[in-house]
């Protein structure tokens, strides 16, 4: 693990740029539990050991200069269970997420099953999967005006590459 940022690409855009490439592919970069991130903490917000929204707008402008683009990763059929979505081990306060609050907003994100637990990507446990179909979890990612997809192509990215994209609901990709 190399640690590698954003202000990092954004010094290497003409050296990347004159080996022919033309759109940049980042894996998430959201706030993450883990270092390779698939494990989303909170999709507002840019992993600090990566950079800030300000260096994530900078990249992007910089690389739309060199005629380049700039392409995200939507991870989008799980967050974490350390998330502030999910909270499962109350790094986000006592009484918030949908694993410590069934009256939180973010309860029917998820999958539960009768007996309390819920469903995980693959059975990972740390990677609750989402119901993409729930209207609020639809607005927040896709729908509503300051919805996740729309925030960071405002910030400058160009476009989203959707992980496990063949698990997603046709609802989902349509969308």
């Amino acid at each position: 693990y190399f640690c590698g940022n954003l202000l990092g690409i954004e010094e290497k855009l003409e050296y990347i740029k004159s080996l022919g490439v033309n759109i940049i592919y980042l894996n998430p970069i959201f706030e993450a539990a883990s270092n390779h991130r698939y494990d989303t903490s909170d999709y507002m917000k840019i992993d600090p050991l990566l950079g800030t929204a300000s260096d994530f707008k900078d990249l992007c402008k910089a690389a739309h200069a060199l005629n380049m683009r700039v392409v995200l990763d939507g991870v989008f059929s799980h967050t974490g269970s350390d998330s502030v979505y999910f909270n499962k081990y109350g790094s986000y306060g006592e009484n918030t997420g949908a694993a410590r609050q069934w009256e939180s907003p973010y309860s029917k994100w998820y999958q539960w099953n009768e007996d309390g637990t819920y469903n995980s990507w693959w059975g990972c446990s740390n990677l609750p999967n989402v119901n993409e179909t729930e209207p609020t979890y639809l607005d927040y990612i896709l729908r509503s005006n300051d919805a996740i997809i729309k925030k960071w192509l405002r910030c400058g990215a160009s476009g989203w590459r959707l992980d496990v994209a063949d698990e997603l609901p046709d609802e989902f990709i349509k969308i």
